[in-house]
């Protein structure tokens, strides 16, 4: 892209001050964007597609705003065009171009790198980011603490409640519309419900040995009228009941996956952060160094052993950058070694899986997925099955993962997911992309290690954490699928063009 300073592209007469105005809107909405992006999906894309009009309308319609270069759009191009191409042709066009809405979010670093005006804004969106993710883990401690509803521990088979439909193991996440988190509140209900009034009750089944307790699976269950009398216990419902509390931590999200991916690239972030101004800012430092503990103490409550490990060796490679000892820089590989033992050993404590357990449930999943795609990538290399083909057409496709375990999702690999969706020729272009990106977050921290704005440095090194954990994670789970993810992917990146810029920029 060329370099257009106030050029006209429509209108060279158009009002400054409205010029002016959009610009402001557009550095609110990212602002909006940097604080929803931890806490809600529909907050970070409504917030984005407002940033993307309010600079689309000043760019083109204004003809005012600047249009920098860079090493990555060539390949962003290229991505996008070969993703639109293989929609193109897709066997379920509608299919593959709802698809395409996902991939379209790309758009957001552009958006953010070209409305970043100088690195006094990247500090607060970095600060509002931050505030959103310690929103969020406060939020997931709550859950942690305070529980999510009522498990059902027994449910005597004579009573009203199982006659019902609730079963042991079941959730009752609400009563009467109230939500309750403590089997005493029940009680309290009960004995101010009037006589002959039923019990509507929100109840989430099955959940005994299940990871995920979600509103959105509670089915409605009426207790009938006899059962609300004035006793003071639980011989009334036939159930004895205890506070339901999440297995993993999830926060505002509805997979502790996507929570773990968050946490960790927040972690690795701050982390750069905190070797940054170490050698400047004692202050600053401890203030990263918080960060870096609570990040990791969520990222730990979320138990999920691919995010932990890919989390080490974001940090892990942040430290190989920043040490100039070469002893240091030997140990840095069995540091990572150790942690895999320890991972392996957390995960059998708490999860009773190993790091790499063929009997895991999940682990024959991905064994088993992995099998199929290499078969349709080898059946369909140049333009794949079409984005959300399988989705939506998978009883065409004989996938034994989802005849073995009776469950549909994606490959648990980013690659395999876009080679088998989209074909060879896009994931070329992807790791091309990301090959890209990688090496010019490398370049960045080399050219600001000794800039005497630790910012800069902190900030490059943080980034190039973030994306070197990310892309691990990516390795074995479908991550650049979950929009909550790439959101933070690609705004990520957009930071790290507009901080190549203002180094640029002197």
């Amino acid at each position: 892209m060329r370099v257009l300073e106030g050029a006209s592209l429509t209108g060279a007469n158009a009002p400054a001050a409205l010029a002016d105005a959009l610009g402001r809107a557009t550095v609110l909405f990212l602002f909006l964007f940097a604080l929803a992006q931890p806490l809600s999906i529909a907050g970070g894309e409504i917030a984005f597609s407002a940033a993307a009009l309010c600079w689309l309308a000043r760019l083109v319609f204004l003809g005012r705003g600047i249009l920098r270069g860079s090493p990555l759009d060539g390949f962003i191009l290229a991505f996008w065009s070969l993703c639109g191409l293989s929609a193109a042709l897709a066997p379920l066009p509608a299919s593959s171009w709802e698809g395409m809405r996902k991939i379209a979010l790309i758009f957001l670093v552009l958006v953010v790198a070209h409305n970043i005006p100088n690195p006094h804004i990247t500090r607060r969106l970095l600060a509002v980011l931050f505030l959103g993710g310690l929103v969020s883990v406060a939020y997931a401690g709550w859950q942690l603490a305070a529980g999510v509803g009522l498990g059902v521990v027994t449910s005597d088979p004579d009573g009203p409640a199982y006659q019902a439909g609730i079963r042991p193991g079941a959730v009752i996440v609400s009563v009467n519309g109230r939500r309750l988190r403590k089997p005493e509140e029940l009680l309290t209900l009960l004995q101010s419900t009037s006589a002959g009034a039923a019990l509507r009750l929100r109840v989430v089944p099955n959940v005994l040995g299940s990871e995920l307790i979600l509103d959105k699976d509670a089915v409605s269950i009426i207790l009938p009228a006899r059962v609300t009398s004035l006793q003071s216990n639980f011989e009334t419902l036939g159930m004895t009941l205890a506070t339901a509390r999440p297995p993993r931590a999830r926060g505002f999200y509805s997979h502790f996956i996507t929570y773990s991916d968050e946490m960790q690239a927040l972690l690795t972030l701050a982390f750069g952060l905190w070797l940054g101004f170490r050698r400047d800012s004692r202050w600053h430092a401890w203030g990263f160094a918080v960060l870096v503990l609570v990040f990791g103490l969520a990222l730990g409550a979320t138990l999920s052993r691919s995010a932990w490990l890919a989390g080490m060796l974001g940090c892990l490679v942040q430290v190989g950058f920043h040490v100039r000892r070469s002893w240091v820089k030997f140990l840095l590989p069995l540091l990572l070694v150790f942690g895999a033992f320890a991972t392996n050993a957390a995960v059998h404590r708490w999860r009773g899986v190993g790091l790499i357990d063929p009997r895991d449930p999940s682990t024959q999943y991905r064994l088993l997925m992995w099998k199929d795609g290499l078969r349709l990538i080898r059946t369909h290399p140049w333009f794949g099955v079409g984005l959300n083909t399988i989705r939506d057409a998978w009883p065409q496709f004989d996938l034994a993962a989802y005849r073995e375990q009776g469950v549909r999702s994606h490959f648990h690999s980013t690659p395999i997911q876009f080679a088998v969706e989209m074909g060879i020729p896009v994931l070329l272009a992807w790791l091309a992309l990301m090959a890209a990106y990688w090496m010019m977050l490398a370049k960045l921290v080399r050219q600001t290690r000794e800039k005497p704005d630790a910012m800069f440095y902190g900030l490059s090194l943080g980034l190039l954490g973030a994306t070197t954990g990310l892309l691990a994670n990516s390795l074995v789970q479908y991550n650049m699928g979950d929009s909550l993810v790439v959101l933070l992917f690609w705004f990520l990146m957009g930071i790290a063009l507009a901080t190549r810029n203002h180094i640029a920029g002197g």
